[in-house]
């Protein structure tokens, strides 16, 4: 299907102009007369000119034939005239008017109509219910949206007019541009599926904007959106993902699946960017006109005030996919070197409040030196020694060797700096939140680059306190680990005499170890004294093997000992105290064994826990229902949970020189609870 009329036709015929200012039919003729000289056509019963242009009455009676109609008269009438356009020889038609499905069931056959009596006679149809059609490179607007888009290289196309007008109006006061804009209304012939495809192909179009409602053929979309995103970005935006009422299904899959989620996952199996505001849509809208399309991960930013470099810093750190870069001593040096001496080289680089353009322009030619920087995010705050005009000045002329992502924070005091990032086809953010929402959404879920790990570990080295020693402080408060402590193999045969029957568990005890399950210091369902022994070998081997000469364990461990329990069966839960700096200590509650780190399902409260507040902590994980029977099981006992709750918060109170525990697994049954594994982490 050619489209390239509904972008660029020689010749239009707006059916339904008039001079009415405040009508659709007069802002259409305004729109598309405000474009590149063609021949316009206005049709009308009520009119000898529009415009100025000689009116007609009829498609029929046209001196020639339009490349395209505009339409834009009552609904009922639109059926009629297609059919007078396939007599006269128009192929492409765009209808503006509403009164269609969306209006109910006589609109929806009104539709209907229109759609049969296109497709009859060939005719390329858009609309109904929609605000129009724009090109900024062919400078035509055939819309009535307030004002024509800058021309740019985004391709926007909407299934909701509204959101079209607010991102052009938005667009237009922030200096970004599009190459076409596209309104689909009810999508009566064309959908979202031929825009994609054409927008694929259009070399003016160099990233396309999708917001959706609904998608019409699924194979179809995902297919093309593969096919968009091998040569340039795809963002979609899509309504409606909440749910809106209880659906059945069948299975336990079925409930993983709801159709939000499934939706997602197509998008990030295309390729695709899927965003769920408008905020990330419009400042990814900005990254590409800035030309930034491709990942940028390893960040730097450069600042004049410190409180807005830290929330920068804070909202990249907890993005899923950025990083701060780490500079080398001689970068700082390099840094020094140039900047004030109570200025900051760390990342953030604080230039200080009375930073002018040179400060900025000695540091920017450091750091677009590195190479391991993918971007500089420069924040510029309003100070009375400011010159945004002059700092903006300095970003045009370096923004060719590195990209520079300019944030320009306040009202009009920068407004003269803005304006110079507009003259240079250069934009800025207004806020640093929608930066690294753009780009950690433009990274597509790709993990942090490596390294941050050891960039941001600033904690204060942890010790294990000994086991022993943890047993005593834990029984001050009726906490006890299960289960005999043996530091010689000729100690087994007593400590299974004093547990009962088998089967056993026993794990390795190390202050070495942390993660136990990695190193298989863990063994299962052992019977005999011979086996046990037998297993605490193998792990003394294994753990020699896997430790030597790395650091897994920190250095090669050592097993002091091991402790031997009965097997126990119950939901695993994690139980655990981490001081905090500010709070002090607080105590986490969730699920527990090895998915504590993979579901991350926990709940949090501030020592000290009362019973009441303990009981709230355990009802806010999402895996609630495993411990109130799920099922069918018989539920665990809550009141035993949360009174080790209540426990772990005053023994954390009373020993300051605790930094971290971990009750992990705890088993929690109907009839109470089992501390099956333990540690104490002092400084």
């Amino acid at each position: 299907m050619n489209l390239q009329k509904l972008f660029d036709p020689n010749s239009v015929a707006v059916i339904g102009a008039n001079n009415t200012e405040g009508s659709v039919g007069y802002a259409l003729m305004k729109n598309i007369l405000a474009g590149k000289t063609r021949e316009v056509y206005p049709i009308t019963l009520d009119e000898k000119e529009v415009f100025g242009h000689v009116a007609y009455t009829s498609v029929t009676a046209l001196p020639k034939t339009p490349d395209i109609a505009i339409i834009a008269i009552p609904a009922p009438a639109i059926s009629k005239i297609l059919k007078e356009c396939a007599e006269k020889g128009v192929t492409t038609a765009v209808v503006i008017s509403a009164g269609f499905k969306e209006a109910g069931e006589e609109g929806k056959k009104l539709e209907v109509e229109m759609r049969e009596t296109a497709d009859k006679y060939d005719i390329t149809l858009l609309g109904p219910n929609c605000l129009g059609v724009m090109d900024a490179h062919t400078q035509w607007n055939a819309s009535f949206a307030v004002n024509s888009p800058l021309k740019g290289g985004l391709g926007f196309v909407s299934q909701s007019g509204a959101l079209g007008t607010a991102l052009l109006d938005w667009a237009n006061r922030e200096g970004v541009g599009f190459s076409k804009f596209v309104s689909l209304g009810n999508e009566a012939q064309l959908t979202e599926l031929e825009f994609l495809e054409y927008l694929r192909d259009d070399d003016e179009t160099k990233a396309v904007l999708l917001y959706l409602e609904k998608v019409t053929n699924g194979a179809k979309f995902l297919e093309l959106a593969r096919s968009v995103t091998e040569k340039k970005p795809l963002v979609v935006l899509r309504a409606g993902r909440s749910a809106r009422g209880s659906k059945a299904v069948a299975s336990h899959t079925g409930s993983l699946a709801p159709s939000d989620k499934v939706f997602e996952a197509a998008l990030r199996q295309a390729g695709a960017i899927p965003v769920d505001s408008t905020d990330t849509l419009f400042a990814l809208a900005k990254l590409f006109e800035l030309g930034i399309t491709s990942p940028l991960q390893n960040l730097v930013i450069l600042t004049n005030g410190g409180g807005p470099s830290v929330n920068t810093a804070d909202l990249i750190g907890f993005s899923r996919s950025l990083e701060l870069v780490e500079f080398t001593e001689k970068t700082k040096g390099e840094l020094r070197s140039v900047l004030p001496p109570m200025a900051a080289v760390n990342n953030p680089i604080d230039v200080i409040g009375d930073a002018g353009p040179q400060r900025y322009k000695d540091t920017l030619n450091i750091l677009l030196e590195l190479d391991r920087i993918d971007a500089i995010i420069t924040l510029v705050t309003p100070q009375m020694m400011t010159d945004p005009k002059d700092i903006a000045k300095v970003f045009v002329e370096m923004k060719h060797k590195k990209p520079i992502i300019p944030v320009f924070m306040g009202g009009d005091t920068v407004q003269s700096g803005i304006e110079v990032l507009h003259e240079n086809s250069m934009l800025s953010f207004s806020s640093p939140a929608n930066v690294v929402a753009a780009l950690d959404a433009l990274a597509r879920g790709a993990p942090k680059p490596e390294g941050e790990a050891a960039t941001h570990n600033t904690s204060t080295h942890l010790t294990m306190l000994p086991l022993e020693k943890m047993q005593r402080v834990l029984e001050q408060f009726n906490l006890y680990l299960d289960g005999e402590y043996v530091k010689h193999p000729d100690e087994i045969q007593g400590a299974l005499e004093r547990l009962g029957n088998g089967p056993y568990a026993m794990k390795a005890i190390s202050t070495d170890l942390v993660h136990k399950s990695d190193l298989h210091a863990v063994k299962l369902n052992l019977k005999t004294a011979v086996e046990i022994e037998a297993s605490w070998h193998d792990m003394q081997h294994y753990i020699d093997e896997h430790t030597k000469g790395t650091r897994a364990a920190a250095r090669q461990a050592t097993i002091e000992g091991v402790l031997i329990q009965k097997m126990v069966r119950g939901v695993e839960c994690i139980i655990g105290m981490k001081r905090d700096a500010t709070f002090g200590p607080v105590i986490i509650f969730g699920l527990g064994g090895i998915f504590v780190e993979i579901l991350k399902d926990s709940s949090m409260r501030i020592a000290p826990v009362t019973m009441e507040e303990a009981l709230k902590q355990i009802h806010e994980i999402q895996g609630l229902p495993l411990l109130t029977g799920a099922r069918g099981a018989e539920p665990v006992d809550l009141e035993a949970l949360a009174t080790m709750i209540t426990s772990l918060s005053t023994l954390a109170l009373e020993h300051p020189e605790i930094e971290e525990i971990d009750f992990n697994p705890v088993f929690a049954t109907p009839t109470g609870t089992s501390i099956v594994d333990a540690r104490m982490m002092v400084k």
